[in-house]
């Protein structure tokens, strides 16, 4: 009994060390565009941890989005920012791209959203 209370809060203290991130902003709005808009966005991984973060992945929901993110391991206490770009091309209506940041943080993985509405161009041409 004693060794798997020992165990366990042996685990518990390893965990509690470990790097955990936080998105900012988790969701970020881009309001209403026409279609063909290329939207930019960026946002920030925070390690909040007590361990280093190192960043294995970034997953968009679609290949409409591209991404660009500094390939090193977050400290704690420090940031990462994170460049999105949606092509909104063939696109109508309200958007949620989601991506997944795949990571060696405690959390992962972990989300963030890129939202709004495209509207559809004009067959007038105005």
């Amino acid at each position: 009994m004693y060794r798997a209370f020992l165990f366990l809060a042996i685990g518990c203290i390893g965990w509690s060390q470990s790097g955990r991130l936080r998105i900012e902003p988790a969701e970020q709005n881009f309001g209403q565009t026409t279609q063909g808009t290329l939207i930019k966005a960026r946002f920030l991984l925070i390690n909040e941890g007590k361990s280093p973060v190192q960043i294995q992945d970034i997953k968009p929901s679609c290949n409409c989005s591209v991404l660009s993110w500094e390939k090193r391991a977050i400290a704690p206490g420090d940031s990462l920012p994170v460049e999105v770009a949606f092509n909104t091309a063939h696109k109508v209506g309200r958007q949620r791209k989601s991506f997944s940041v795949i990571s060696s943080a405690e959390n992962s993985p972990t989300f963030f959203f890129l939202t709004g509405e495209v509207l559809a161009q004009s067959l007038y041409g105005d």
